[in-house]
């Protein structure tokens, strides 16, 4: 059940990131309902995974990310 939640979450974050644009991290933070602290932990996972390129307080999708975005549910 928590997998399934955090994938969704995962999911969230890139989808509002796919227009490829810079987006600070409070735009994040009210467009996806999550806590600080898990939301820079999600961050961070998905940096760590080459999926956002993170830049002080702005995050954007990369190309891998976009990828991940289209694979069948």
């Amino acid at each position: 059940m928590i997998f399934i939640i955090i994938i969704m979450i995962l999911d969230r974050i890139l989808e509002f990131l796919q227009d490829f644009q810079w987006h600070s991290i409070e735009e994040i933070k009210k467009e996806i309902c999550i806590s600080d602290e898990k939301l820079i932990k999600v961050l961070y996972f998905l940096q760590e995974q080459s999926l956002i390129n993170k830049e002080n307080e702005m995050v954007r999708i990369t190309p891998k990310g976009l990828k991940f975005l289209e694979l069948p549910s």
